[in-house]
């Protein structure tokens, strides 16, 4: 039996050494920095945001900002993850912003002021600019022509440590930040930002943070005329509708079945007579709160 299988073989032996310092598990930061590059990032968030400090050396806003998008892109998700990355010597000679520590980020951000915060929306929108010009004729228009939808999103990101700022208890007895986001939907790319704590309330911010949405968009967007928002029904308030309705857009915006509601359409069916033939659900999986014409009430 062993002639036939070639007797017996030699196990390879596995052996364990220092790690290869030319070697980086992150060789994909190449193509990072080379679109970083091609778009201006760093330049056009600098001169959105202005100097940070009085002396013009080390770091900026731009780089700040730009080295935080490239940590989380290699899988970091807590400011000590820059010690990390940095340690990587390979992969600092192919980031977009080599030797950013987490000391150095954390001094930088508090130099930041909330007026330059929002001017960091200006700068990417200048970036989403430039993205549209270098897109193939047919991609740009494909995009430009619509729909275009900005999406309103709002979620809790856990946090920890009792020094934390701007953060406080939701309702799950979580020590949140509460980032809202106002997003174009169909490049997922962000166009405006707020960060609240776990007890704000986003529809109290939602209308200007729908304007400045709107005003990050390239203007050849905006004049397709095929823009509408889109918001869950956390953000189901009067002042969301009315904000989107006077910049002359769509709006979707989910609604809680509440009874106020429902009362709505037998309501309106009352004084507007027979309800549309689109509305006729004969087996509805929702309970019936008020009958017109033998058809049941939908949903709002």
């Amino acid at each position: 039996m062993r002639r036939i299988r070639g007797g017996k073989r030699k196990r390879q032996r596995v052996r364990v050494g220092v790690p290869d310092a030319a070697l980086t598990p992150n060789a994909g930061m190449a193509a990072i920095t080379e679109l970083c590059g091609q778009l201006g990032v760093i330049g056009a968030l600098d001169a959105a945001v202005g100097p940070v400090k009085q002396r013009d050396r080390g770091y900026g806003a731009g780089e700040l900002l730009t080295g935080l998008a490239a940590a989380q892109l290699a899988g970091e998700d807590f400011l000590v993850g820059l010690d990390r990355q940095r340690a990587d010597a390979a992969g600092q000679l192919i980031a977009p912003v080599p030797g950013l520590s987490s000391t150095t980020a954390a001094g930088l951000a508090r130099r930041i002021t909330a007026a330059q915060w929002q001017a960091v929306e200006t700068g990417l929108a200048a970036v989403t600019g430039r993205m549209l010009a270098l897109l193939p004729p047919q991609r740009a228009a494909a995009l430009t022509g619509g729909p275009v939808t900005i999406d309103l999103d709002a979620t809790d990101v856990e946090v920890y440590g009792c020094k934390k700022r701007g953060v406080a208890y939701n309702h799950q007895g979580q020590r949140v930040g509460r980032p809202h986001v106002a997003t174009w939907a169909e490049t997922e790319i962000v166009l405006a930002a707020d960060l609240g704590s776990g007890t704000d309330d986003p529809r109290a911010s939602a209308p200007d943070l729908l304007r400045r949405a709107l005003a990050a968009l390239p203007e050849r967007v905006r004049a397709g005329g095929r823009v509408a928002a889109r918001a869950d029904a956390g953000y189901f308030a009067g002042q969301v509708a009315r904000a989107a309705h006077d910049e002359h857009i769509a709006f979707a915006i989910g609604a809680k079945r509440i009874a106020p509601l429902w009362r709505l359409p037998a309501a309106s069916a009352k004084t507007a007579g027979p309800m549309p033939s689109t509305w006729t659900m004969p087996r509805s999986r929702w309970p019936i709160t008020g009958r017109t014409g033998g058809r049941r009430t939908p949903p709002c």
